[in-house]
């Protein structure tokens, strides 16, 4: 196998299809095109002296501080999750983010990988005991019929899957229901689906 060379290997992120980022402490060391793209930039360039406190949304900045902090600590910190980033026009886009950490010559260098997360706004559901429902549950109930699975529901809310499963039985308990089969029984004989 013939190694590759750093100006292959920046030709690869260059032209990754993923927003790619790797950070040292809480600067950019690099940015791909993907990733300023999805952040309404048109270069990488243009974020090449932004900090994770410029991209990140307000509300999220200490959340990935403390992350980094972790791993700068060699504690434990997640390495899939999502966020919301500011755009440069002053969107908020979700992030999907892949997390990987390596030390070079001493220095922790955090890589991220990225998909934009496109979240859908819930429509009212007409269903039998959805008035009972959280928004939350009334959330959650609305992406098991869409097809997602809890996993995924988790993910794109950013909670654990086991605060999905809480959320389904509530659900379920509320709306007199056994399960997924029943709630596309209700669903399908409500004409939502």
């Amino acid at each position: 196998m013939r190694p590759i060379l750093d100006g292959q290997f920046r030709a690869v992120l260059d032209n990754a299809p993923d927003g790619v980022l790797v950070e040292s402490g809480d600067c950019v060391a690099y940015v791909n095109g993907a990733y300023a793209r999805m952040l309404g930039y048109e270069r990488a360039s243009d974020l090449s002296a932004a900090t994770i406190g410029a991209i990140a949304h307000p509300d999220e900045v200490e959340r990935l501080r403390w992350f980094g902090r972790c791993r700068s600590e060699g504690k434990p910190a997640p390495t899939r999750y999502t966020f919301r980033a500011c755009a440069r026009d002053g969107n908020v886009v979700t992030l999907d983010a892949s997390i990987s950490s390596a030390r070079c010559d001493r220095e922790l260098l955090i890589t991220t990988i990225v998909r934009e997360v496109h979240v859908e706004q819930a429509p009212v559901l007409e269903l039998p005991g959805t008035s009972r429902l959280s928004p939350r549950e009334r959330e959650v109930i609305h992406h098991l019929l869409g097809g997602k699975r809890s996993k995924e529901i988790a993910l794109l809310l950013d909670v654990s899957e086991k605060t999905i499963w809480t959320h389904r039985a509530r659900a379920f308990q509320k709306m007199a229901l056994r399960g997924v089969g029943d709630l596309f029984r209700v669903a399908a004989e409500a004409g939502v689906i």
